[in-house]
C-alpha cells in the first residue's frame, strides 16, 4: 500500500535466552518452538513489526530476528537499558543494524553487552542523547510499573527535567497497572511538566509468551508507510494521528483508489490515493491541477462556477487531448465492498466496468456516491454566491437537486396549467361561437312572418336531424382521442416487463406479487383499450349505419322538397337563405351541451391544480427541513468557527424574467415587491387575482402596474404560482477565532481570503464525501490555514478522504498527508519524481516537500519538532 496506513507493533518482545520471570524457556521446550508460536500469533494478530529488546544484550535475538524475516515480521533490533535512575528504557535500532554496533551502542551506555539484568549504566538523559545521535528510538517502558517505571518513585521538579526533555517522544504505558501518581498532568502537560510537544502514550509491554501478545499492553497501532525506526521517528512524534492504541477501526465509506492515464499530458501515469489525506505536489506545469481535473472528468461531474468550468474544458480539451483514457479504481462499500473501475476518453461518457473487467449499466454515482471536486479558484468564485453555498450545503445531504417527486410535481402543475388554457381557449372559442345565436335567431324570426317556414319545415327538420349526426361524430372523435394513452403499447410494455433479480430474492414470494400486480393491470388495461377500441369502431359503424338509413329513409322527402325550394325562388322569398339560416342555428345549438362540459372539465383542473400546489409546498418544505439539516451539520463541524443560517434565495431573476416576458412598460414597483424581503410568488398571486386593490395593500403595486399584472391574467400568473424564491444561506466567519474573543462577519463583509477559508471549512465538515479540491491555500486567509483547515484535516483522519493538490507547506505537512506524491513535468508531459510516491516519514519524500513546497528548508526548519531538521 502506498503511503502511510496502520501497522500493528510490539515493540519489547523478548527472545527465547531472555531471562527473568515468565522466561520464555521455562514454558517451550526450544526457541524453534517458542518463535514458531510467537510469530503465529502475530500471523493471527496481525502484527507486521516487532522489536527484540533483551535486557543489555543483542545477541540472543539474531535466531528470532531470522525467523521473522523468514515469516515476513519485521525484526527490530535493540536492547532494555536500566538508568542510573532504576528504570528501564527501550532502545531500539534500524532493522539490519550490526549485532556489533547495538554491542557497541551498549557499552556507550557505560555496562558490558549481556551483562546482569539489573545492572544500570548511565543517567536516563545521557543515554537518550547518545543512543538517540546513534539513530536509536528511546522509550521508557513500562513506565507506570513499580520499582522500574520512570513515573514510579519520583515526582515534582526532578521528574519534570526528565519528562520535559527534548528528545523524549513517548512513554511506554502498562495499561494494566494504575496509573501513576503524574501521569495524567504528564499526559495532559500541566506543570511542571509542560511540553511544548505532546508525548506520544504506547503499549509495549514485555512479551515472554505469545499469549502477552493478546493483551491490551502488548501492541500498539502506528500509521507509517514503511516499517523501519524512522517512521517510528516521526509516528511518536505526531501521536494524535500516527498512534492508536486500540485498533483504528475507520468508519466504512466510498474510496477513490488509483488513477490512471492512457495519452495526454500525463500518459502512462498511475497515482495511488490515500484513504485518507492524499498531498500532490510539485512545481508549475507538472500536472497537479490535471490530475484534480481529470478525476472530476472521469466521473462526469460538473463544476458549479462557470470559470471553474471554462477552466475545466480548457484543461479537457488542451491537456489531456481527445483520445486520452482516464481510468479510477474505486471502491464501493453498498451493497458489500467490491471494486469498480470508471473509465472515460476525451469526447465519450464514463463506463463502470467490475472487478473482472465486464461493462456494467450503472453509473460512477451508483458505486462511488457523491464526491466534491473543487478547481483551482473555485472556492473563491462560489464564496460570494450563498445560493450555490446552499445548492453545496443540500449535496453534502445526498439530495442536491430537487427529489424525484418534487420534479414529477412541477411536471403535473405544468401538465395542469397546459390543460386549463387549452380547456379555456376552447370555452372562449364556443362561446364565441354561440353569440350568434340571437343574431341568427332574430333571422329566423323574420321568415317566420312569412309562410316560408311552413312550407320548409320538413326540410327545416331534416337539417336539425343532419345535424345530430356531425354532433355524433364530433364526440366519438373526441372520445377517440382521450382513449389514446390507454392503448399506448408501451404502457402495456412497460407494466408487463420482468423485474432483474426479483426470483433470486430470499422474499420472491412477496416480491412475486408486485409482479402480478403490474403484468395483471397490464392484462386488464390491454383488454379495456380493446374494448374502447371496438365500442369506438361499433360507435362509428352504427352512426354510419344510421345516416344511410336516414339519406335513404329522406329521400323521396328531399326530391318533394326540392320542387317546394323551386317554387319559393320563383315566388321571391330566398328558401337557401332560410335554410342555411336554420341550418346554422341549429349546428350552434347542438353544441350548447359543450359548454357545460367544458365549465365542469374546468374546474376538475382547478381543483386538481389546488392539490399539486399543496404538494408543491410539501416537497419544497421537505427541501427546507434537509438544508435545515445540513446547517446543523455544518455548524456543528466547523466548532463554531463558521454558523451558517437559512435566508431566502437573493437572485430571483427566474421570477423577473417570467414578469418581463408578460408585462411590458413600467415595472419597477413589481420588481421591489419581488425583492422584498419575505417576498412570496403565491401570496403575490392570491393578492392579483383578488384585483390591483390588493395588490397596492399587501405588495405596494398600484397604478398601471398593478393593472399590467391583473390583465396579464392567469398565463401569467399559474406560472407565477409555480415558481419559488428558493432557498440560500448567510455564512458568518469568526474573523477572531484562536484569539480567545469571538467576532463574527457575514460573508459579504469578509475579504476575498476569508470568503474561501469559511467555505472550505465548510467543505471539510459538512460530509462524509470523497473531497477533491486544487491548491486551496491560494485563496484561503493564511491566518486560518492552520488553526482551522489544518487542524479539520487531522481531525478527519479515518471519516473522509481528501484529495488536494498543494504548494503550502502547511497542508501535508501540518496535515499529516498519509500520501504525498510529488510530480515533475518536462514541458510535453508530467509524471511522479523517482521515489516521489509516498510519506513524510520517508526520509526521501520529505527531502523533496523541502525543496519543492512553498518555504522551502525555512518551513521545514520552522516542523523541526517533527521532522527533525
Amino acid at each position: 500500500m502506498a503511503g502511510a496506513h496502520w501497522v500493528r507493533a510490539a515493540l519489547q518482545v523478548n527472545p527465547y535466552a531472555y531471562e527473568g520471570r515468565n522466561s520464555p524457556s521455562t514454558r517451550f521446550a526450544s526457541e524453534a518452538d517458542y518463535n514458531k508460536a510467537l510469530l503465529d500469533k502475530c500471523d493471527e494478530l496481525g502484527i507486521e513489526l516487532i522489536a527484540i529488546t533483551d535486557h543489555w544484550a543483542i545477541d540472543t535475538a539474531s535466531g528470532l530476528i531470522q525467523d521473522a524475516t523468514a515469516r515476513g515480521v519485521v525484526a527490530l533490533p535493540g536492547f532494555e537499558a536500566n538508568t542510573a535512575e532504576g528504570f528501564h528504557v527501550l532502545v531500539i535500532f534500524e532493522t539490519g543494524t550490526a549485532a556489533a554496533d547495538v554491542n557497541a551502542a551498549v557499552g556507550a551506555c557505560g555496562v558490558t553487552p549481556g551483562c546482569n539484568n539489573g545492572t544500570v549504566g548511565q543517567p536516563f538523559e545521557d543515554i537518550l542523547e547518545k543512543m538517540s545521535d546513534r539513530g536509536a528510538l528511546v522509550i521508557p517502558a513500562h513506565a507506570n510499573v513499580a520499582n522500574s517505571g520512570m513515573l514510579t518513585g519520583r515526582q515534582g521538579n526532578p521528574l519534570a527535567k526528565l519528562i520535559n526533555h527534548p528528545r523524549l517522544h513517548a512513554l511506554g504505558i502498562t495499561p494494566s497497572v494504575a496509573a501513576a501518581q503524574e501521569q495524567e498532568a504528564i499526559i495532559e502537560r500541566r506543570k511542571p511538566f509542560d511540553r511544548k510537544h505532546p508525548l506520544a502514550v504506547i503499549h509495549a509491554d514485555d512479551i515472554s509468551h505469545p499469549d502477552a501478545l493478546d493483551s491490551e499492553g502488548g501492541s500498539t497501532w502506528f500509521k507509517v508507510s514503511t516499517l523501519t525506526v524512522e517512521s517510528l521517528k516521526i509516528a511518536v512524534r505526531t501521536p494524535e494521528t500516527r498512534i492508536a492504541l486500540a485498533d483504528p477501526k475507520e468508519e466504512t465509506r466510498p474510496l477513490l483508489k488509483e488513477i490512471s492515464w492512457v495519452g495526454g499530458f500525463l500518459d502512462g501515469v498511475t497515482i495511488p490515493l490515500s484513504p485518507d489525506l492524499t498531498a500532490l505536489i510539485g512545481g508549475r506545469g507538472t500536472g497537479k491541477s490535471t490530475a484534480i481535473e481529470s478525476l472530476r472528468y472521469v466521473l462526469g461531474l460538473t463544476p458549479i462556477g462557470a470559470s471553474a468550468k471554462a477552466d475545466h474544458e480548457a484543461i479537457v480539451s488542451s491537456v489531456l487531448r481527445a483520445g486520452t483514457v482516464v481510468k479510477l479504481t474505486v471502491e464501493a462499500t453498498s451493497p458489500r465492498v467490491q471494486t469498480f473501475t470508471i473509465e472515460r476518453s476525451v469526447n465519450n461518457t464514463p463506463v463502470v466496468k467490475d472487478a473482472s473487467g465486464t461493462v456494467t449499466s450503472l453509473q460512477s454515482a451508483d458505486v462511488i456516491g457523491d464526491v466534491e471536486i473543487f478547481g483551482q479558484h473555485e472556492l473563491a468564485e462560489l464564496a460570494s454566491d450563498s445560493e450555490k453555498v446552499a445548492s453545496m450545503l443540500h449535496r453534502f445531504q445526498g439530495n442536491g437537486d430537487l427529489t424525484a417527486d418534487h420534479k414529477a410535481t412541477l411536471a403535473r402543475l405544468k401538465e395542469n396549467r397546459d390543460k386549463l388554457a387549452r380547456a379555456e381557449k376552447d370555452k372562449v372559442e364556443l362561446e364565441d361561437e354561440l353569440t350568434d345565436v340571437p343574431r341568427l335567431e332574430e333571422q329566423v324570426r323574420h321568415f317566420q312572418e312569412t309562410d316560408v317556414p311552413t312550407r320548409l319545415s320538413e326540410v327545416t327538420r331534416l337539417n336539425q336531424d343532419e345535424a345530430v349526426f356531425a354532433e355524433g361524430r364530433s364526440r366519438v372523435a373526441d372520445a377517440k382521442s382521450t382513449l389514446t394513452g390507454l392503448t399506448d403499447t408501451q404502457l402495456a410494455a412497460k407494466l408487463g416487463a420482468t423485474y432483474d433479480g426479483l426470483d433470486e430474492s430470499p422474499q420472491a414470494d412477496t416480491l412475486g406479487l408486485v409482479r402480478t400486480a403490474t403484468t395483471t393491470l397490464a392484462d386488464t388495461l390491454k383488454s379495456l383499450a380493446t374494448q374502447a377500441q371496438a365500442a369506438i369502431t361499433a360507435a362509428e359503424t352504427a352512426i354510419a349505419s344510421a345516416a344511410t338509413g336516414w339519406t335513404n329513409a329522406v329521400r323521396e322527402q328531399r326530391e318533394d322538397h326540392a320542387k317546394v325550394l323551386r317554387q319559393l325562388v320563383e315566388d321571391g322569398l330566398e328558401p337557401d337563405k332560410y335554410l342555411a339560416t336554420t341550418k346554422a342555428l341549429e349546428d350552434l345549438k347542438a353544441k350548447e351541451p359543450r359548454l357545460i362540459s367544458i365549465d365542469a372539465n374546468i374546474k376538475e383542473l382547478v381543483a386538481s391544480r389546488k392539490t399539486l400546489l399543496q404538494e408543491l409546498t410539501e416537497n419544497e418544505n421537505k427541501r427546507v427541513e434537509a438544508l435545515h439539516d445540513a446547517i446543523r451539520t455544518a455548524n456543528a463541524a466547523t466548532g463554531g468557527v463558521v454558523i451558517v443560517k437559512p435566508i431566502a434565495a437573493r437572485d430571483r431573476r427566474h421570477i423577473k424574467t417570467l414578469i418581463e416576458s408578460a408585462i411590458s412598460g413600467q415595472r419597477t414597483q413589481i420588481m421591489a415587491a419581488i425583492d422584498s424581503d419575505g417576498f412570496s410568488t403565491r401570496a403575490f398571486v392570491e393578492a392579483a387575482r383578488k384585483g390591483q386593490a390588493e395588490l397596492a395593500d399587501k405588495f405596494s403595486v398600484r397604478g398601471a402596474q398593478a393593472r399590467g399584472v391583473v390583465d396579464a391574467g392567469e398565463a401569467l400568473l399559474r406560472q407565477l404560482e409555480e415558481l419559488s424564491v428558493g432557498n440560500a444561506v448567510e455564512v458568518q466567519l469568526d474573523i477572531g477565532a484562536g484569539t480567545g474573543t469571538r467576532e463574527f462577519k457575514k460573508m459579504d463583509d469578509l475579504s476575498k481570503g476569508q470568503r474561501a477559508t469559511a467555505l472550505l471549512l465548510l467543505l471539510l465538515g459538512a460530509s462524509r464525501a470523497p473531497l477533491v479540491i486544487d491548491q486551496p491555500e491560494d485563496d484561503l486567509d493564511n491566518r486560518f490555514v492552520y488553526d482551522g483547515v489544518v487542524k479539520n484535516l487531522r481531525e478527519l483522519k479515518g471519516k473522509r478522504q481528501i484529495i488536494a493538490s498543494t504548494h503550502n507547506a502547511n497542508v501535508p505537512v501540518l496535515g499529516d498527508a498519509e500520501l504525498i506524491v510529488a510530480l515533475e513535468g518536462s514541458g510535453r508531459n508530467g509524471r511522479p519524481t523517482d521515489g516521489g510516491i509516498g510519506s513524510l516519514d520517508d526520509a526521501l519524500i520529505r527531502t523533496l516537500a523541502e525543496s519543492i513546497l512553498e518555504g522551502g528548508p525555512a518551513a521545514f526548519n520552522a516542523r523541526q519538532h517533527l521532522y527533525g531538521f
